[in-house]
């Protein structure tokens, strides 16, 4: 919930959500700025990295001011939390960067246009029959438990080509890259091989089996200049947004 407002502007007592989308603007540039100096750094340019502004902390009213501030990428992790967002058709492409139940693959297939948490056969069977009865093709990334944790959702690094044959038979369903989530309360020199692991996974994987894995998604509000310096093209980034006082 947002707080009462106190700041006067020309006489005018702003209201909440108008202290919210100053706030929301003031975040985006930093964090574009940070995103472009990163990405310099990697020899890219920031129209190579793309900022998924994570809306599952605040309401519908805040997550319009994203849109309307200039993100055009939204992560949602949970459709009920999300069905109210993505029902109010905001004009930006939603992600869906949780884990993901079969039972709601169809409405996650008709809303979101990349998910991010493939990472089984079970589920891209669903997805791609989803996919064949909405007449539409579902894109997703892999999730890749790069750092092999066992409390860490994602496929083994060692399944990933075996899993990524599998799915190729499904014609619906489009592997465009892979995810992964850094190890919690890791170092930079930990992180920065694990984003570079997963890089390098992905490079190996296109030119073995002749993908075009184009997205690297890894990285979120604590680590994401490291990820981009070794080749992010999705950050996801939540607190330091959409929060104040983060």
């Amino acid at each position: 919930m947002l707080g009462s407002s106190g700041d006067v502007r020309g006489g005018k007592r702003l209201s909440d959500l108008e202290l919210y989308e100053r706030g929301v603007k003031e975040r985006l540039v930093h964090l574009q700025q940070e995103v472009a100096q990163a990405a310099a750094r990697s020899g890219r340019t920031s129209d190579a990295v793309r900022i998924v502004g994570v809306s599952k902390y605040i309401d519908l009213a805040q997550t319009e001011i994203l849109a309307k501030v200039g993100l055009s990428d939204l992560g949602e992790n949970r459709w009920q939390v999300a069905q109210p967002k993505v029902e109010a058709k905001l004009p930006v492409t939603w992600h869906f960067i949780g884990p993901l139940q079969t039972n709601k693959a169809r409405k996650v297939v008709q809303h979101f246009g990349l998910i991010h948490t493939l990472d089984r056969i079970e589920l891209a069977r669903v997805l791609c029959a989803e996919a064949t009865a909405q007449g539409r093709i579902v894109k997703a990334l892999m999730q890749v438990n790069i750092a092999r944790e066992p409390q860490q959702s994602g496929v083994d690094p060692n399944r990933v080509e075996a899993l990524l044959e599998e799915i190729s038979t499904l014609g619906q369903l489009q592997v465009v890259g892979f995810m992964m989530i850094g190890t919690q309360g890791a170092g930079e020199a930990l992180l920065r091989r694990q984003f570079s692991w997963l890089r390098e996974l992905r490079d190996g994987v296109a030119q073995r089996c002749g993908l075009p894995l184009t997205e690297l998604s890894m990285g979120m509000s604590n680590d994401f200049a490291l990820a981009i310096e070794e080749g992010a093209t999705l950050v996801r980034i939540g607190r330091r947004l959409v929060l104040e006082n983060c």
